[in-house]
């Protein structure tokens, strides 16, 4: 059955920018009143239902809360779900659509319709989320929960990736960027095929711009086996396993990687790629993938 997605126009801060009056101070003019803009944040509520199939009784669980940007919300709820292995495959999403909720935002709580098969076979760490804009896994209560629950197959083709196009890519993707470019307050996340920049999300949390990025690209059959994820910032393991799971094998970053991050990046043969600028970059793990390295 085809996954249906509520229109959600309702929202007026689809750009996800807050313009406030701020007084700044210079120490030789004095104070001045101006308009500021501010990245929004705000809590996603996530909600699951399913129904059974003899009795017809509808089962709803809360399922996340999570601080994110506006905007991009069923791309976000699509690669969380994925993400975080509530969902195998996009189908077992059958509806995505705005909840009837007066306590609530009415634009902050959607509620995901699941196939009841899947719903049934979520055990106990996938059925509650909490996260924060800045940590995607602070609501995981065990290592367990860390661990990938499905194969991850990523592309091994060898000095397929030129090192000039990979320093270009940071600096292409911060001129499509216009969340960052108002607010300095969100990061990116891009995906790069065949030398061309595909796909954009931003968000206050890196690990939402990833998600959001991962859900429009497997909603509208984007990726491919020689794409690249570049990340406006640092590399977590949480950034690295999103990108395991959506069969990415190609991560590069603008920052540092943590040390847990290389072990993943070996552990499934990804190359990992970090301090990029337009005239050096450090490569952790993965360097046969490059061509021009000499």
């Amino acid at each position: 059955m085809p996954e249906k997605t509520a229109n959600s126009s309702r929202r007026t801060s689809s750009d996800g920018i807050s313009r406030v009056y701020r007084q700044r101070f210079d120490h030789e003019t004095g104070l001045h009143i101006e308009h500021d803009p501010l990245a929004i944040e705000e809590p996603l509520q996530i909600s699951l239902q399913w129904q059974d199939p003899d009795s017809k009784k509808r089962h709803i669980e809360e399922w996340s809360v999570t601080m994110r940007t506006p905007g991009d919300d069923a791309h976000l709820i699509r690669g969380l779900l994925y993400s975080q292995q509530v969902i195998m495959h996009f189908d077992q999403i059958l509806a995505i659509e705005l909840a009837d909720d007066e306590a609530c935002n009415a634009e902050n709580h959607w509620l995901v319709t699941l196939d009841h098969a899947q719903a049934h076979a979520m055990d106990n760490q996938t059925r509650r989320y909490i996260s924060q804009s800045s940590c995607g896994v602070c609501g995981v209560t065990s290592m367990r929960a860390l661990s990938l629950q499905r194969e991850i197959s990523v592309d091994n083709s060898v000095e397929w990736l030129d090192v000039a196009t990979v320093s270009a890519m940071p600096e292409l993707l911060s001129a499509q960027q216009p969340l960052f470019a108002a607010t300095g307050a969100v990061h990116g996340a891009g995906y790069f095929a065949d030398g061309k920049l595909i796909a954009v999300a931003e968000d206050v949390g890196r690990h939402n711009a990833v998600d959001k990025l991962i859900g429009r690209l497997m909603h509208q059959q984007l990726l491919q086996p020689q794409g690249i994820l570049v990340l406006s910032g640092r590399v977590s393991f949480e950034l690295m396993q999103k990108a395991a799971i959506a069969g990415i094998a190609v991560v590069v970053a603008v920052g540092a990687p943590s040390r847990l991050a290389v072990d993943m990046a070996r552990q499934f043969d990804m190359t990992l790629i970090g301090f990029t600028k337009r005239h050096r970059f450090n490569i952790y793990h993965g360097h046969t993938r490059l061509r021009s390295v000499k």
